[in-house]
């Protein structure tokens, strides 16, 4: 048996969301290829918005962005995670028309 190994980019955008030219919020888009697909799929990640910045429609409107950054660079769905314990956080997703799709399972290694 033989397993070869095939070095694999990614490229992705990074959203900073400033206001009077100090950063209130973020949001990462990367971009991954998948051999079943000819389009990449997009996965956020990152999402965050200073606490006293908060309830304030700002990680409504950086996702949008980034679902629109995901559609011009065509890719074929977004996958947003969380985990379980933020209830807020999946009726946010609900909003922006996501759908509870699956389960993530993580390893840490550090």
């Amino acid at each position: 048996m033989e397993i070869k190994k095939r070095d694999l980019t990614f490229t992705g955008k990074k959203l900073i969301l400033e206001i009077e030219g100090i950063k209130v919020g973020r949001i990462s888009i990367i971009y991954i290829n998948n051999d079943l697909h000819e389009e990449p799929y997009a996965l956020i990640e990152d999402l965050y918005i200073e606490e006293n910045e908060r309830k304030k429609g700002y990680a409504r409107k950086l996702f949008e962005l980034a679902i629109e950054e995901a559609k011009k660079h065509r890719t074929y769905k977004i996958i947003a995670t969380s985990r379980y314990s933020r209830e807020q956080v999946h009726q946010f997703y609900l909003r922006l028309g996501f759908k509870d799709y699956g389960k993530e399972f993580r390893l840490d290694l550090k």
